[in-house]
């Protein structure tokens, strides 16, 4: 009996092939929205995890605002010294590091490239989680004595070293050489999808003298929040600082708090877009798949009445439109959750969200074509049940 639903079923759905494919489109791209939306609430949720990983969450960014301009060689400096000091001095704010970065051309031998360079103060490499694999970070010595040295990425190792240990050799930023000191341990991505071994990182007494000539202006802070501290009060006293020479839109901060929020909106954006678009192709899958198996009724009612003649039960009847109707909703979840998989590896990348395949995605879309197949399938079923054995035969006389 099973082979001959599954065979009947592929037969008519194959004379109809017009209405099963318009059926099957609907329920297609409403799974493949279904499972984009979870891929991308997880995504969303493991990029903001990532973001607060690098910083800590115990950690404030404190950055100037690039405004209009986000040229990195031309980057705007609106915070200070003075801000700086001032902000030391906050209750609950166990350490403070600034730091400055420009784009600027590298050289080794006959090989050239332009790339970050960032001046550190001795702390700042330990607060964002950095460690070394090859030498060693910045002393203090380095920085009182505006040491000619830089701390490398990995990648830097590849591009300007062939991969070898880089420590003693030199690089030419701009026209100046700079002896490596260390290599840190591999970062991988950024949040935003750049590499963070790319890195050209040295002490900032260094950078200030031999990059950029500026002693009172600063690029960014990063502050390390005490244990057991009011973390919404020391925002609150940061900005009450900032707000006494600048204006909001000179500056931000980053905050866990900030990041969290940040993804949860965006993934609540995505979810509410796409959530519509999948309910409005079930919907007129379902729709469609009822219309279908109505025409099914008449089209099949002396062969359905045939069956039962020869004793088949209603529940025998019932159940192989239902088998129909779930055969349509495998088919329907398998390609659209292979659909949703793909634009989650094509698209998710252009979005700046790390992809992610949840196997959950692929359970809740079988659970929701499997339902809209048997709530479309269950009036034709119920109505082909219901046939009178002798009206239905007499149809083919």
């Amino acid at each position: 009996m099973g082979a001959l639903y599954l065979r009947d079923l592929f037969s008519f759905l194959f004379f109809y092939k017009g209405r099963t494919l318009f059926a099957l489109f609907g329920i297609i791209l409403g799974i493949a929205s279904l499972v984009f939306i979870v891929a991308t609430i997880e995504g969303s949720q493991l990029k903001a995890k990532r973001i607060i990983n690098m910083l800590g969450s115990d950690t404030i960014l404190i950055r100037s605002s690039f405004g209009s301009r986000v040229s990195f060689r031309h980057v705007p400096m609106k915070l200070t010294m003075k801000h700086y000091n001032l902000i030391k001095k906050i209750e609950g704010i166990s350490s403070l590091d600034y730091f400055y970065v420009k784009r600027l051309d590298v050289k080794r031998g006959g090989y050239g490239k332009s790339l970050l360079v960032e001046g550190f103060t001795v702390g700042t490499l330990p607060h964002f989680g950095y460690e070394p694999l090859w030498g060693r970070f910045f002393l203090p010595s380095d920085n009182e004595h505006f040491a000619k040295v830089v701390v490398v990425g990995l990648d830097i190792v590849d591009e300007f070293f062939h991969g070898q240990n880089p420590v003693g050799k030199t690089l030419l930023i701009g026209k100046i050489p700079f002896r490596v000191i260390g290599v840190y341990k591999r970062r991988g991505k950024s949040p935003r999808g750049n590499s963070m071994d790319e890195r050209i990182m040295m002490p900032v007494s260094t950078y200030r003298k031999f990059i950029q000539h500026e002693y009172h202006k600063i690029f960014a802070m990063v502050a390390k929040v005490a244990p057991n501290t009011d973390y919404k009060r020391v925002i609150k006293d940061i900005k009450t600082v900032l707000n006494q020479t600048l204006k909001s839109d000179d500056y931000f901060l980053i905050t866990p708090q900030k990041i969290m929020h940040f993804f949860s909106m965006l993934s609540t954006s995505f979810t509410l877009f796409l959530g519509i678009a999948s309910f409005t192709a079930l919907f007129v899958s379902g729709f469609v798949l009822s219309n279908i198996f109505l025409i099914n009724n008449r089209t099949r009612a002396w062969e359905i009445g045939l069956r039962r003649a020869l004793g088949a039960t209603k529940k025998m009847i019932l159940r192989g439109i239902i088998l129909e109707a779930s055969t349509i909703a495998l088919i329907g979840a398998v390609v659209g959750t292979l659909v949703g998989f793909l634009s989650v590896h094509f698209i998710l990348p252009l979005l700046q969200i790390p992809q992610s395949y949840p196997i959950k995605a692929f359970v809740i879309a079988l659970i929701f074509s499997l339902g809209v197949s048997f709530l479309a399938a269950l009036t034709p079923a119920k109505e082909a049940a219901s046939m009178d054995p002798l009206k239905a035969l007499r149809q083919k006389l």
